[in-house]
């Protein structure tokens, strides 16, 4: 009876093991650090490395350029999550977005300057995006009409489009917001939080080299974050912010996806 008692307490708490919830996001590499290789040589680097594929791929990539990207990325069963625009007077051409459809892509917007003009055209952009299944995610920042969460928030408000919500960017947070409100703007965030990136940051930086390092680096804990969205029930993607980065692409990531795993031994130990 004994020995059977002790199986079935190890059966029992396998199985609570085996049942918890693991929560670890899928991680995607800006475009602003991917390694300069040919595609299919950058997307399986990437892969091997972990990442889930390249998130914010610039303007001047669309059009047949970007549906080589696809292709390459697909091939080597990773994705192409986002695209970087900036909002205009004019909605985006869906001929721009055909090549992500249905691929749980999305648009990523930079909003520089707010009128009426332009909030018809992001809510037309959203509309047509919509058709296509791709959210579009407004991007908070620094500089910008649409530099924080708040500000993105109301101008979702003033839009009323159900496929737009924000992209929660962590090195431009922390440079026009106060560090003190991130758990709450991401609850005032909601189910309007379509996408999340970050980085190695210094609390209290004051420029791009202190708020956007590797992801081993900084003072800023990247478990106070992660915590919080696992709170949530975040389900969206996380990219890793890379702009500007000194050193070797490829040896940035690998110590970034390091760090990244350890955080989320952390969280889920």
């Amino acid at each position: 009876m004994q020995v059977r008692s002790i199986w079935l307490a190890i059966t029992f708490a396998l199985l609570a093991f085996a049942s918890a919830e693991v929560f670890k996001p899928k991680l995607f590499a800006f475009y602003n650090g991917a390694p300069d290789l040919p595609l299919d040589q950058q997307a399986r680097f990437l892969k091997a490395q972990g990442y889930a594929g390249i998130s914010q791929v610039y303007a001047n990539e669309l059009g047949e350029k970007l549906n080589e990207r696809v292709q390459a990325y697909e091939a080597a069963g990773s994705q192409v999550l986002s695209v970087y625009l900036p909002a205009t007077a004019q909605p985006i051409e869906e001929k721009q977005l055909k090549v992500l459809a249905n691929h749980g892509a999305m648009i990523e917007l930079t909003v520089k300057k707010v009128t009426p003009e332009v909030l018809t055209s992001i809510r037309q952009t959203a509309t047509i995006a919509e058709g296509h299944n791709l959210k579009v995610a407004l991007y908070p920042h620094y500089g910008n009409a649409i530099a924080t969460v708040p500000q993105a928030l109301e101008l979702i408000s003033q839009v009323k489009h159900s496929n737009l919500g924000l992209m929660f960017n962590l090195c431009h947070f922390l440079k026009s917001e106060e560090a003190s409100t991130l758990e709450r703007v991401l609850e005032q965030s909601g189910d309007r939080l379509f996408a999340v990136s970050t980085c190695g940051a210094d609390l209290d930086g004051a420029d791009w080299k202190e708020l956007i390092q590797t992801l081993d680096q900084g003072s800023f804990p990247q478990v106070r974050l992660f915590k919080k969205l696992k709170e949530l029930g975040y389900e969206g993607p996380i990219s890793l912010q890379c702009y500007n980065l000194k050193g070797d692409r490829e040896e940035n990531l690998k110590r970034s996806m390091k760090a990244w795993n350890n955080v989320f031994l952390e969280i889920n130990r």
